[in-house]
């Protein structure tokens, strides 16, 4: 919780009640930042966007923005022997 709150700007507190539903109505500027924290759209974090693949979010929330382009380009090529299987 405190690495997303200081990636995001508010107190870890705040993250909390936001997580428990303690705080129902954050700021479109708070839900921005998460979006973008997360790697995903805002429509998704309100509910209006299901993932197909939970697991698939779940490794890019990860992984996503710390991997080399390089290192992409390795999962991208393994991604695509593993649909020719």
């Amino acid at each position: 919780m405190q690495q997303v709150a200081d990636a995001v700007g508010v107190s870890k507190a705040h993250i909390w009640e936001l997580e428990t539903g303690r705080s129902r109505n954050p700021g479109i500027e708070l839900v921005r930042k998460l979006a973008d924290h997360f790697s995903v759209t805002i429509a998704f974090l309100i509910g209006d966007e299901e993932v197909e693949d939970p697991a698939a979010l779940q490794f890019f929330r990860e992984f996503g923005g710390d991997i080399s382009e390089g290192d992409w380009e390795v999962l991208r090529s393994l991604a695509e022997r593993l649909k020719q299987k």
